[in-house]
């Protein structure tokens, strides 16, 4: 009886005991939803590190731009030339459509005469600017106008009707016409100047007149306003008459139309105050003479050189 008292007892404490345990369970932890403290992102299904997502920073490189153009400007050249010669010589500022131009050709017809692709000719080249077989007219050079630097040579070849002849030194030989004061003289770019005649201004540079007009009678005096080479001496241009041109240098030239007679010739070292020519009114409507100044194949005012 006893022994059944005792087991009873024991199953009693160990249904306590388990009572106990149950009472006294631990609560679970707490679950942490963030954080508030400074710098501390927080945490959401699309981002379960705890940081903002990476955004790459702006370009703030600036746009490329390319340089602006400084280049000078292209200046074409439309001195006066020869258009009885045969050939001529590329200079600055040429190209076909002002060489073509100035010798009353077409474009097509220099490309074809000188195997011309894609318009490109290059400085000093020698272009054909008539057809082959071209015979220059009785009298007419077969050189163009546009300067160059003079040519040493050591004769010139001239034509009288149908026999040439060869005349040794004849192109350094100076003429001994008379020299004629025509005011005072100026100094301008290395060259000493003076006016081409003695006569009033009729029209003065600008607008549509690439030069002077000079007023006066007929035969007088005209001179050559500074030293230098004659280029051309003929009546081949319209509208200059009997024209002159004289190169100083590689930069200057005068030329001087409507004159009534020519006294020096083609190639022939003039001085300055010489006299080449009389006035005259050859293709134009008075007694004048046009007179123009060029710098690199373009006009310029005569006043800026010459004592007006």
């Amino acid at each position: 009886m006893l022994k059944k008292n005792v087991i009873r007892s024991g199953w009693c404490l160990l249904g306590l005991a388990l009572s106990a345990c149950t009472l006294f369970k631990q609560p679970a932890a707490p679950t942490e939803t963030g954080s508030s403290e400074a710098g501390t992102a927080t945490t959401s299904a699309d981002n379960p590190y705890g940081s903002a997502p990476y955004t790459p920073p702006a370009n703030t490189a600036p746009a490329y731009t390319p340089n602006a153009d400084t280049s000078a400007g292209y200046v074409g050249n439309y001195s006066p030339v020869d258009i009885n010669a045969a050939t001529h010589t590329v200079q600055r500022g040429d190209t076909v459509f002002n060489i073509s131009k100035r010798y009353q050709i077409t474009q097509d017809n220099l490309r074809s005469w000188n195997n011309i692709i894609d318009n490109n000719i290059k400085l000093g080249q020698v272009l054909r600017v008539k057809p082959a077989g071209y015979v220059a007219p009785a009298g007419s050079k077969n050189t163009t106008t546009t300067v160059t630097t003079p040519v040493n040579t050591s004769s010139v070849t001239t034509t009288t009707n149908t026999t040439t002849t060869t005349t040794p030194s004849s192109s350094t030989t100076v003429s001994t016409s008379k020299t004629v004061s025509t005011g005072g003289v100026r100094s301008v770019s290395g060259i000493e100047w003076q006016r081409p005649t003695a006569g009033s201004i009729l029209q003065s540079y600008g607008g549509s007149s690439k030069g002077v007009d000079y007023g006066g009678s007929a035969g007088q005096s005209v001179v050559a306003a500074a030293s230098g080479k004659v280029v051309y001496a003929g009546n081949g241009l319209r509208g200059y008459g009997n024209l002159i041109i004289v190169q100083h240098n590689q930069t200057y030239l005068t030329a001087y139309g409507n004159n009534q007679s020519i006294l020096v010739k083609e190639g022939q070292q003039v001085k300055r105050g010489q006299q080449i020519a009389t006035m005259g009114n050859t293709d134009a409507k008075r007694t004048q003479l046009h007179f123009e100044l060029r710098e690199n194949g373009q006009p310029q005012d005569p006043s800026r050189f010459l004592p007006m």
